[in-house]
């Protein structure tokens, strides 16, 4: 179906495109302003609802969603002149017509703009909502938030919406014909106390007084048609929302238009950051007609990428809901090192865009871009970039083909080194406590498989889009700890405590594992009989015979259960899936010599390098947590999936990206085959380890 978007570019105009293209519709979007966020698949429209184009583009929809807020206060309000005129474009072109209105809001505002809507010609749907919550915290949360901390505090029952369920409520709507009123809320409520304990251990002198709050907390809301007529489950209870809007205000403070974030705490990302479509200045990098639907394009002026660093944790080809997550992640990780670097001009969108890429289904540091960023930042080794990216590649031209580009000029330029060591020392007073709460949060949001399949399908498909943000936060996580640990070498550079960086390929870096396996080796080194056990991986007979060793391997299970080769891939298997493969890393570990000699003598400085060393450890090993808790969680999905016939096989799953396994468009099965018989040959016809400007497979079909 064709969809026209009214604020297109607000909050939940985003969400919304965005999960209208993913469920297979076409898009088109209009607001008075552009927004960085906004999926390059809509076909946007900058103008007011006042602008003739507003016909125009309804006469080319079957159905128009009209988001613009009709409140004055809140940004891209359109007042309602915008809602007459929407009303009247949809009915010349006899399009259906979906109006979000506030039950909360101001009875004399919203009620003449629900009956406008509803007596004009137009077959339309008027979806009045609870007050909003949720991480998403954009005018209408922050509006929530502020009126539940100025509140009498009562027991009070209270309904509210999430925004994750506003979202996929608006889009299950588009596929039906439904006309009307409907009020949507939470079925069970949470109280006002409750609500307000919660908001308030986040930040307990929160200001709000830029910040209005809604006339009714508590609106009248008849939901019986909603659970008699409408076939729609809700992700989110009462107060699981209200803990998901605390999750997001962590780093953040209240604004009228929307929140945002502070200095004193990492926020948690809630929002994609789209992949761009390509420019005529980029190249594809493929052999023609190989060209991936994932790929990114190469800017000649940073020709040069390596999978080295990367292959051990990211094995490819990857699967594309491994790509969606975790290279956004990735992406997102080196954004916000982007903002510390100050690079500014074309290498700020490089380094944004490309610091990581995906060519055939695998993915690559930009080593050009790595190599032009070294230079700004503390502790950074330019030459090590590029002797890790080329070594045995006598084949690979220069680096910078067109010599060093210019870094941010003008009075940044100036001072750059200079704002790049202060916002370097600023993060580093926050980077422990921040880590520590991740890793808290790690295991506070744990689920196992009992209690996953206890979760109703609605419930699992919000619980995928929370762990997706979570991963994402840990990646940023652990890329702000390679900046403190660039610093920290820098600082220790005399005593050579700390090793330099050799680039953000060093972000999948992470020796915990070859710690425990060091451990559970040391079970196995003498007793012969038993390391060849180890060796078949044998787990029965190793319980059989050797309790001690059977405990040894089961507490490391409990440890680093989550993690195993080719971790990050969400349809990979780990450890706990099958503990003979950690058992085998042992036995292979035993076999070598133990390691001698004392160890180093624990000065200062290498204490400092060691505790850098030891947070960024956590982070990952964290990151990595939330991905396995993403990986069970996709498994669920599957075979539900599969069960309702859906899809045909349970890791079909790992084929779709995370928005549209949360809607399921009706060509899945045709994307899935796709996309699996891209990634078979893949398989075959893969791209080099570095690849310069161009890549070529290193196995064709019928190779030399």
């Amino acid at each position: 179906m064709q969809i026209l978007v009214t604020d297109a570019t607000g909050a939940v105009g985003r969400l919304v495109s965005r999960q209208l293209i993913a469920a297979g519709h076409t898009v088109t979007g209009i607001a008075g302003r552009p927004h960085p966020y906004l999926d390059p698949g809509v076909e946007f429209v900058c103008a007011p609802l006042r602008h003739p184009v507003l016909q125009d583009l309804a006469d080319e929809a079957d159905a128009v969603v009209h988001l613009a807020p009709i409140d004055a206060g809140a940004p891209g309000s359109a007042d309602i002149d915008g809602v007459a005129r929407v009303t009247h474009a949809a009915a010349r072109a006899g399009a259906r017509l979906l109006f979000v209105s506030q039950a909360a809001g101001r009875p004399e505002l919203y009620r003449p703009a629900e009956e406008l809507v509803s007596t004009g010609w137009a077959p339309s749907l008027v979806v009045r909502i609870a007050p909003p919550v949720g991480r998403q915290l954009d005018w209408m949360v922050c509006r929530t938030v502020a009126t539940l901390l100025r509140a009498k505090v009562s027991t009070q029952p209270v309904r509210v919406l999430h925004f994750d369920d506003l979202v996929r409520f608006l889009v299950a709507s588009v596929n039906t014909d439904r006309t009307g009123v409907v009020d949507l809320a939470t079925p069970d409520t949470t109280n006002v106390v409750t609500a307000w304990r919660l908001l308030r251990s986040v930040d307990p002198r929160a200001r709000l007084n830029r910040v209005r709050s809604w006339p009714q907390l508590a609106p009248a809301m008849d939901i019986a048609a909603l659970q008699e007529d409408w076939d729609f489950e809700f992700g989110w209870h009462a107060l699981d929302a209200i803990a998901d809007t605390a999750r997001g205000l962590v780093g953040r403070r209240l604004h009228a238009t929307g929140a945002v974030s502070h200095d004193r705490q990492l926020a948690l990302p809630v929002e994609v950051f789209p992949r761009r479509r390509p420019s005529d200045d980029l190249r594809s990098a493929a052999p023609e007609g190989m060209e991936g639907e994932f790929d990114d394009r190469i800017d000649p002026r940073f020709p040069v990428f390596s999978a080295a660093r990367l292959a051990g944790a990211l094995p490819g080809p990857l699967t594309p809901m491994t790509l969606d997550v975790q290279l956004s992640g990735l992406r997102a990780a080196s954004r916000v090192m982007g903002h510390v670097l100050a690079l500014g001009g074309v290498v700020d969108d490089e380094w944004g865009s490309r610091a990581i890429a995906v060519f055939g289904h695998r993915a690559y540091v930009g080593v050009s871009a790595n190599v032009v960023a070294a230079a700004q930042l503390p502790g950074w080794d330019q030459d090590a970039i590029a002797r890790h990216a080329l070594i045995d590649q006598p084949q690979v031209g220069d680096v910078l083909p067109f010599g060093q580009p210019k870094l941010a000029e003008g009075a940044l330029g100036s001072i750059a080194k200079a704002v790049v060591a202060a916002r370097s020392l600023a993060l580093m007073r926050r980077l422990g406590p921040d880590t520590r709460a991740y890793s808290a949060a790690a295991a506070v949001e744990h689920l196992d498989a009992a209690q996953l399949a206890a979760l109703p399908d609605a419930a699992l498909e919000v619980r995928a889009r929370l762990l997706r943000d979570r991963i994402h936060q840990g990646w940023i996580l652990t890329a702000l700890w390679l900046i403190d640990s660039g610093v920290t070498a820098a600082a220790l550079d005399h005593t050579r405590a700390a090793p330099r960086i050799s680039g953000l390929g060093t972000i999948m870096e992470s020796t915990r594992v070859a710690a425990e396996t060091a451990e559970l080796a040391a079970a196995l080194r003498e007793d012969p009989p038993l390391r060849a056990l180890a060796a078949e991986g044998n787990v029965g007979s190793i319980r059989a015979l050797s309790p001690g060793t059977a405990g040894a391997l089961d507490a490391a299970l409990a440890r680093i259960g989550h993690r195993g080769p080719g971790e990050a891939e969400l349809a990979g298997r780990v450890f706990s899936d099958n503990p003979a493969m950690l058992l085998v890393a042992a036995a292979e570990v035993a076999e070598a010599p133990a390691a001698a000699g004392p160890a180093a003598p624990r000065t200062l400085a290498r204490r400092m390098a060691a505790n850098a060393r030891e947070a960024r450890e956590l982070a990952h090993d964290s990151t990595i947590r939330f991905t396995h808790e993403l990986r069970m969680t996709l498994r669920e999905l599957g075979s539900r999936r599969v069960a309702a016939d859906l899809c045909d096989a349970d890791d079909d799953v790992y084929y779709l990206t995370c928005d549209e396994l949360v809607t399921m468009p009706a060509d899945a099965r045709l994307r899935i085959k796709r996309r699996r018989a891209e990634r078979d040959r893949l398989q075959a016809q893969r791209p080099p380890d570095v690849i310069d400007g161009a890549w070529t497979p290193v196995d064709p079909v019928g190779g030399a």
